[in-house]
């Protein structure tokens, strides 16, 4: 397993085997308006992590997230994570996959973070996202299918607590927590969705894996 240490895209956090000096941005990414601010994955995709992601998600293995929560601990060394407070998000299922799975893996990864955050932040979960157009799994799709594919796909549900969000004089900080990240697309939408709605300060992403 390869983790992601100092050679990363500061946007989109795909990782490289060489330190990188100074701010970069990746070929996918620099031509790309992202919604979220910039994201951070704990580890390369491939071999045993993508094993092990897979008996977790379509193994049904859901004992798992213990170990996924391990293994995105990892983030927490960006100092960019290193904010007051953080509203997490896991990104949603749509209803038909969460009835086929049994469980949102990235919920699974989220309650675990709730015990990882370091001294001075807070971390507050909440569901506050829906998925409202099933679309098919980005990972049997390639790179143009997969930009395409999430669009329009997330809303905001309208709750006293967005409405809370909107009303505090507070910085409203987003962690979105997703399982693997590839292209970005699905979490960018999320993004976009979450700055129509609530107007936060910072949207950030995190994954376990990045593809």
């Amino acid at each position: 397993m390869t983790a992601i240490k100092d050679g990363f895209c500061d946007v989109c956090g795909q990782g490289y085997e060489a330190p990188l000096m100074g701010a970069f941005q990746c070929s996918n990414c620099k031509d790309r308006d992202l919604d979220f601010d910039f994201a951070v994955s704990g580890w390369r995709s491939g071999g045993v992590a993508r094993e092990l992601m897979h008996r977790f998600k379509y193994g049904k293995q859901v004992h798992l997230s213990r170990l996924m929560g391990s293994l995105v601990s990892s983030v927490w060394q960006d100092k960019r994570l290193h904010r007051k407070r953080w509203i997490l998000v896991p990104v949603p299922l749509h209803p038909r996959r969460l009835r086929e799975r049994g469980f949102n893996q990235s919920r699974e990864i989220a309650v675990e973070m709730l015990s990882q955050a370091p001294d001075g932040v807070e971390l507050e979960l909440r569901d506050i996202l829906k998925r409202v157009r099933h679309t098919e799994r980005q990972a049997q799709l390639d790179r143009s299918e997969r930009l395409r594919n999430p669009f329009g796909a997330f809303v905001v549900k309208s709750s006293r607590l967005t409405k809370r969000f909107k009303r505090s004089e507070e910085e409203l900080n987003v962690l979105l927590v997703d399982d693997v990240m590839t292209t970005g697309s699905t979490v960018s939408e999320c993004a976009a969705a979450l700055r129509e709605a609530l107007e936060p300060s910072w949207i950030a992403a995190i994954s376990v894996l990045r593809g």
